[in-house]
Formats: C-alpha cells, structure tokens, sequence
C-alpha cells in the first residue's frame, strides 16, 4: 500500500532553469509533483541562469518544455 504525503515548504533552486537538464527533466517532474499535489502550497521554485528573463517569457519556455518532454498529456491551462 502506498502512502502519499505532501512534503514541507522548502525553496528550491534550479540552477540552469533554462537548461537540458531542467527542460526535460526537472521541469516535468516539478510539473507532475504538483498536479498530484504533492509540492506544499508555500514552496518556492526559484528558477537561476545567465539570460535575464521576465516571467511571461520564462513560462512560454517552461510550457515549451513541458509540451516537448512530457508524455502526450494536457499541460493545464493555469501554468
């Protein structure tokens, strides 16, 4: 029997958050973390890299990413 728990806030930093590594596979698996609602509501994702990137450029990356690297799977709309 699994059990699932919703771990503590914390920060996380991604160091490389436009990078391969963080496009296909950090990204995703943040992703499905929290659909399953397994990322506490407090958590912050902070995401570092060289390039200075606004918010609303740095989603179109991520969902770009997301729609790439995941499997073929509704990327909601609220992201």
């Amino acid at each position: 029997m699994a059990v699932t728990q919703t771990a503590q806030a914390c920060d996380l930093v991604i160091f490389g958050a436009k990078g391969d590594l963080a496009r296909r596979k950090l990204l995703p698996s943040l992703y499905q973390l929290e659909k399953a609602g397994q990322i506490h509501p407090d958590t912050r994702i902070i995401g570092v890299g060289r390039a200075d990137w606004d918010k609303e450029a740095y989603t179109h990356v991520v969902r770009e990413a997301l729609e790439t690297f995941m499997k073929k799977e509704k990327i909601d709309e609220g992201l």
